[in-house]
């Protein structure tokens, strides 16, 4: 039941409940933040709903198990919210609740599926100003807010060192992140193909020196890899489990490889070498920038030598055409969404300024306060 919060301060009429809109098994990232941002004010009560597509994926039990306050779709959609935040195409919920779709939803959504109904006229929250589309009566309205991925990456760069001690690559190893495609996009042909690729990382690179990290490519795939996987993790790869925040691991790397896709993109933002394979999807912002200007696998050379190659040729400044096709206002997200949320809420904002903060460790791990201030300190 939704109804009167205890814990809630203010008057009634600044009371408002936000609605978090998901459709995986693993809530997306930028969802969790706006959550973040929300819960923050005890004016307002944040609770999750599961879009219809994710109806069976274990993604309720996954929210109730983080603690989350959650209503079945059937219950939420006829509900009355001050404010509905999805990350897929526009849901169908009651006609008087403000909706913002968060970046990176129109490419996941099909032509028309953000277009106003006559009830509502969805805000689209953008990345980068250079998404936004000619004023239309029939699109939704544009805001550009940022990219809240970017935002905490960067945020989590000074934590290198004691993510890189969580993950197992401590004192002089090299952390070599693979990103890991899903299912038998795993096994597709080709000169490099992923799991070659992983199985090379492998017999290459001598263990005590180095350590290969898989990242799934898909958040929350329950098998990335598919079958093929069982070999290469026999054989020493480490992989980061479902539910882990895949940021950690590109923060903590010391090269990333993989087919162009978000992970080699955003890995482009932390200044360690990106080193692409196979052919890959270069839609999306930055990916023709990443392919053009990223070194590629030569499946007839050494692997070491190339990494070796690839730390020698790669700078920071190579990356920012790539890092400035991402957003357009870095470091801004947190800010700019608050601002979005509380215009469309009718409420003032609280008087603080929000930031983005590094993310959780991949693992838990037995450390404690001092460690963590020590690590941000990079002692």
């Amino acid at each position: 039941m939704i109804g009167p919060d205890p814990g809630w301060w203010g008057t009634p009429g600044e009371r408002r409940t936000v609605l978090i809109v998901t459709g995986s098994p693993i809530p997306a990232r930028p969802l969790l933040d706006v959550a973040r941002l929300a819960d923050a004010d005890p004016r307002l009560r944040v609770v999750f709903t599961a879009a219809p597509e994710a109806a069976g994926s274990g993604t309720e039990s996954r929210l109730r198990d983080a603690g989350a306050v959650v209503l079945p779709w059937r219950e939420a959609r006829d509900r009355e919210f001050g404010l509905a935040v999805a990350a897929t195409a526009a849901p169908d919920l009651a006609p008087r609740v403000p909706l913002v779709v968060l970046p990176d939803a129109r490419r996941a959504c099909a032509p028309g599926d953000l277009r106003a109904d006559g009830r509502r006229r969805p805000v689209l929250a953008l990345a980068h100003r250079d998404e936004r589309t000619p004023p239309s009566r029939e699109g939704p309205a544009e805001v550009v807010v940022g990219d809240p991925i970017h935002d905490r990456l960067v945020a989590s760069l000074p934590l290198r060192d004691f993510y890189r001690r969580v993950l197992g690559a401590g004192g002089d190893r090299r952390l070599v992140v693979v990103a890991i495609p899903a299912g038998d996009a795993a096994c597709r042909a080709g000169p490099c193909r992923p799991l070659d690729v992983v199985r090379r990382l492998l017999a290459e690179l001598p263990s005590e020196r180095y350590h290969v990290l898989g990242v799934p490519e898909r958040e929350g795939d329950p098998c990335p890899g598919g079958r093929a996987l069982a070999g290469p993790l026999r054989d020493g790869l480490a992989l980061l489990p479902p539910g882990a925040d895949w940021r950690a691991a590109l923060a903590a790397a010391d090269w990333i490889v993989g087919e162009a896709g978000p992970l080699t993109r955003y890995g482009a933002v932390t200044g360690a070498p990106v080193v692409l394979v196979g052919s890959g999807d270069v839609r999306g912002p930055g990916m023709a920038e990443l392919a053009r200007l990223a070194p590629r696998l030569d499946a007839r050379g050494r692997i070491e030598d190339q990494l070796g190659d690839a730390a020698a040729y790669w700078r920071p400044a190579r990356a920012r055409p790539v890092i400035e096709r991402i957003t357009s206002e870095p470091g801004r997200f947190h800010r700019n969404t608050r601002r979005l949320m509380y215009g469309l809420l009718r409420l003032p904002q609280p008087a603080t300024i929000p930031v983005a903060d590094p993310v959780s460790p991949p693992f838990h791990v037995g450390c404690t306060a001092e460690d963590l201030r020590d690590a941000r300190q990079g002692g």
